[in-house]
């Protein structure tokens, strides 16, 4: 099998092998039906599509890379190809507005200087509109792990430290650039957590002996009570680590978010 890409369609190639992820889902369902959407680093349109099928969008996206634009055009979005770092694309793209909502998923950490081009989504959104952000956390604890355990920090083709990433967020100072520049949180979620330390014990040991149990024939009345008892006490475990996971997703998302997506307004003018 040939290896991945080296274009921003890898971004599509890893869609097709895996689906779009928790972070993509709830981008589509913060957009309103009907909505026009600037879908900025739109790649192939794995997003974009969607929205245009599903939600009656009208969709314009932004891409630096040709071959994905390209793809992108084939499944109905309207593609304008440039950098968001090329002060002429971005009067190109003030030109095209306003718009309903304006997306920047796994976008800003691919920039040098990113805060720039978040303010500049302020000029982009219309009355009544919406940002929608999203990047990895590097501070999460997989990465920690890594860190510490092998003193691995290298580069991969796709996900955290996804080779062409030029700037590193965490969820804490993701906050602090959105709260300097005024913009209002409506609503957060994490993506792929991690529980640290604690999810051999709270998640992989009580779903293993579930499955097991599940399994088996409990027949004679002795073996029944001791199914019955036993499957209680996992229970218990499966419900304590929901809470666990519940509450370190609400105190610690810094640690345990293997991603971040923001639903954000401007601030009043």
């Amino acid at each position: 099998m040939a290896g991945p890409t080296l274009d921003a369609t890898r971004y599509r190639e890893l869609v097709e092998r895996t689906g779009l992820s928790a972070t993509h889902q709830r981008c589509i369902d913060w957009v309103p039906r009907g909505s026009r959407v600037l879908e900025l680093g739109c790649s192939s349109g794995f997003v974009g599509a969607r929205l245009v099928v599903e939600k009656q969008c009208t969709v314009v996206g932004a891409e630096i890379d040709p071959k994905a634009a390209e793809e992108a055009r084939a499944v109905g979005l309207e593609v304008h190809v440039g950098s968001l770092e090329d002060p002429a694309f971005l009067a190109k793209i003030d030109s095209l507005g306003p718009f309903d909502v304006v997306i920047a998923a796994d976008v800003l950490e691919h920039l040098a200087d990113p805060p720039p081009v978040l303010e500049r989504l302020k000029r982009w959104i219309a009355k009544g509109g919406y940002a929608i952000v999203a990047v990895p956390n590097v501070a999460s604890w997989n990465i920690r792990k890594q860190l510490f355990f092998r003193g691995d920090f290298e580069y991969q083709d796709t996900g955290t430290l996804d080779r062409t990433h030029l700037h590193h967020f965490t969820w804490i100072t993701l906050h602090k650039l959105v709260q300097r520049q005024g913009w209002n949180v409506l609503e957060t979620m994490v993506d792929n957590y991690e529980l640290p330390v604690g999810s051999l014990v709270l998640k992989d040991f009580p779903n293993l002996v579930l499955h097991k149990w599940d399994r088996l024939a409990w027949t004679k009345p002795v073996p029944r009570f001791v199914h019955r008892f036993l499957a209680a006490r996992t229970a218990s475990i499966v419900e304590l680590r929901g809470r666990v996971e519940q509450a370190l997703m609400q105190h610690a998302p810094n640690l345990v978010a293997n991603h971040v997506a923001l639903l954000l307004t401007p601030p009043a003018p």
